[in-house]
């Protein structure tokens, strides 16, 4: 979809801030912003709107899959209320694992992704609430051990992925 952005960084990086710049600067549909989808950080805008993955409203599926097309264009019209043509900012950490994926299905839409240092980020999202952040959920990731090796990961796959026109890295 043309007007899909896709938003990813590991937890800690940033990310949620970009992409509330993304959403100001692009006019984007905020329907998602309820009050069940925000939290507040003392220092930052915090997290608003949907963010799709593991044990999330929407989106439950990336823990093990992509999906296919079809089943992104029915999430995406069942967690936005806004008109199909304006722009849909679309988060999840998981994304990291399916930026090849995003490229194939939806080549049309752009992809953003952030990266920070690993320990940078895994200080500031403790710095930002950890484990007692209400929102989104961050249960599937366990524990300290495997966040900081999620972390890793995610990052150093944003890092490798090949760039493709409709990608910005930005690193914070």
């Amino acid at each position: 979809m043309k007007n899909w952005i896709f938003v990813t960084g590991a937890p800690g990086s940033m990310w949620s801030n970009e992409a509330q710049k993304i959403r100001e600067e692009h006019n984007a549909d905020m329907t998602d912003y309820t009050p069940d989808k925000i939290y507040k950080h003392h220092k930052y805008a915090g997290h608003k709107g949907n963010y799709y993955g593991p044990k999330m409203q929407y989106g439950n599926w990336l823990g093990s899959t992509f999906g296919t097309r079809q089943m992104w264009i029915d999430e995406i019209d069942k967690s936005f209320d806004g008109p199909k043509d304006q722009t849909k900012v679309i988060l999840s950490h998981n994304f990291a694992y399916y930026l090849n994926d995003i490229v194939e299905l939806f080549p049309e839409s752009k992809i953003v992704a952030v990266v920070r240092d690993n320990d940078e980020c895994f200080n500031w999202w403790q710095e930002a609430g950890g484990w007692n952040i209400t929102y989104p959920n961050y249960e599937w990731y366990i524990d300290d051990i495997q966040m900081m090796e999620e972390i890793k990961e995610q990052n150093k796959l944003i890092k490798r992925f090949t760039i493709t026109p409709n990608c910005d890295i930005i690193y914070v």
